[in-house]
């Protein structure tokens, strides 16, 4: 496939509860979806009770496939790769199904193994969280199956498929609603037998889960903290965890779906799932979990997008971080010009690394300085006009890897006043940051206009820099032997910002 060409992706996650749709646009480096469908189809409910599909249930899943087939098509897509987990593997009928499924609708499902699931689940964490170095655990519960990968050192170490999936464990154990305190006793006893099995040991630094109902646990967390922005990753201290279970397992299904953010037809299973993510907690010693939206999902993506020939910035080698790789994919996403980005971004850290004891910052403050500098034009892809605004509200709704929700509202102001009038008392959006916050927004920015200064003709004519910071003036060098006339100029049209904080005059020597 050419660089230039933009395909579309379609696949399907068919669950044990949920059948997902999701539609993508590959385009060069990355890939942007546009559209996620959900259709709760609780296929486990049959395989789980009388170990085959019926009549009925080949129907809903034929008209299902049906309806996303169409919604594929009218989104450009020609085919759909369709992946069946938990509740197709146990199926006696199993033959009969796909058979019947593909005559009726032309889609071929590929029934895949837990190991492989696994192995998709782990695809989807190592594209949005740092795992370079790092011991973690991932666990996608699903209906019918529990898939754990255990990673150290950021590769995967084991991969194991539990038959603890929380539509099972829900059939198996809590027959009551609200079920006995003696059935969860039981549940716990079963599940902890699997854990002691797996060993997954007190080294692991995070947990990662993904799956509809520790997804659906995270949303009603951040209902609670009225933290309502629209993540993919959201993150749950154990301590909410525990109150959850605590008030949900004597609540009935009926009230349990009052609960403010609690999806209807996860209300019978959540409880295991909660349940049987505390265990884990428990045994590795981690205070809280991440959970990832589309796990499996977004998972079969990438591995459809590589089977095309393509590999993203993250899986590359020549990529440092996820952190930075996902920065480039989300750049591309919006056509920027990613030659001037990281030569940008190279001076920045030039300036950074020569006056940041000056400026009182820290490491961790060059991470929101390249965030911003490598994104802040992606607003041009809405109108050049007013682009550092749009690269505002783009920057706070993309899906930044390895940032709090603090430092992306950070990133996304620094981009904001790259150019144009610098931070206001009328500009609400920057008053809602804490004190410290807008301070180290207006020293990054300050940074950012003298890098944008020094690549105005957008040709890298310099080199590098060499910063010197005396008594009475910050004289900043720099390395070039070309005309740079351009970037003189407008250097000295933005280095009035740095100097009003420096309270040094600041000069091109």
């Amino acid at each position: 496939m050419r660089s230039s060409d933009n395909v579309k992706v379609a696949v399907a996650d068919i669950g044990s509860n949920s059948l997902r749709l999701q539609i993508s646009e590959v385009k060069d480096k990355s890939y942007r979806v546009l559209e996620d469908y959900k259709e709760m189809i609780r296929l486990g409910d049959a395989i789980y009770t009388q170990g085959y599909f019926s009549k009925d249930t080949i129907e809903t899943i034929v008209s299902t496939l049906k309806n996303v087939k169409r919604l594929a098509e009218s989104r450009g897509c020609k085919t759909i790769r369709a992946i069946a987990t938990a509740a197709f593997r146990e199926a006696d009928n199993l033959g009969e199904t796909l058979n019947i499924v593909e005559q009726e609708c032309g889609i071929k499902i590929e029934v895949i193994s837990g190991q492989e699931e696994a192995r998709l689940t782990y695809l989807a964490a190592s594209a949005n969280f740092e795992l370079k170095g790092r011991n973690a655990l991932i666990t996608d519960i699903g209906g019918g199956s529990a898939e754990y990968t255990i990673v150290r050192d950021g590769e995967v170490d084991k991969a194991k498929s539990l038959p603890l999936g929380c539509n099972r464990l829900t059939r198996e154990f809590l027959e009551g609603d609200p079920p006995t305190s003696a059935q969860i006793i039981a549940m716990k006893a079963h599940i902890k037998d699997y854990i002691d099995k797996l060993k997954p040991g007190k080294g692991l630094e995070m947990l990662i889960c993904t799956g509809g109902s520790m997804n659906n646990a995270g949303v009603i967390c951040h209902y609670r903290d009225k933290n309502l922005r629209d993540s993919q990753v959201k993150y749950v201290e154990r301590k909410f965890l525990k109150k959850f279970i605590s008030d949900i397992r004597g609540k009935t299904t009926a009230e349990r779906v009052k609960i403010e953010g609690m999806e209807e037809k996860r209300a019978d299973i959540i409880l295991a799932a909660a349940i049987q993510t505390d265990m884990v907690l428990e045994e590795t010693g981690i205070d809280g979990f991440y959970t990832l939206t589309g796990g499996l999902r977004a998972g079969i993506t990438i591995d459809t997008i590589n089977r095309m020939g393509i590999e993203l910035p993250f899986q590359q080698n020549s990529m440092d971080n996820v952190r930075y790789a996902r920065l480039i994919e989300v750049g591309n996403k919006f056509d920027f010009d990613e030659r001037d980005a990281v030569q940008v971004a190279k001076l920045a850290r030039m300036l950074f690394d020569g006056l940041k004891d000056r400026m009182g910052l820290v490491e961790k403050d060059w991470y929101l300085l390249e965030a911003a500098a490598m994104l802040r034009d992606i607003g041009k892809h809405i109108a050049y006009s007013k682009h550092h605004k749009h690269s505002y509200y783009m920057i706070k709704h993309s899906e930044l890897v390895g940032y709090t929700h603090d430092e992306v509202e950070a990133i996304a102001s620094i981009a904001r006043y790259h150019r144009k009038s610098m931070p206001k008392a009328a500009h609400s959006d920057f008053n809602e940051l804490c004190p410290l916050l807008q301070l180290r927004v207006e020293k990054l920015t300050a940074l950012l206009r003298l890098a944008i200064a020094l690549d105005r003709t957008h040709k890298g004519l310099i080199d590098g820099l060499d910063v010197n910071v005396t008594p009475v003036a910050i004289d900043i060098r720099p390395v070039s032997d070309k005309d740079i006339t351009f970037e003189i100029k407008d250097f000295e049209r933005n280095r009035d910002m740095l100097a009003k904080l420096l309270k040094l005059p600041v000069r091109l020597v």
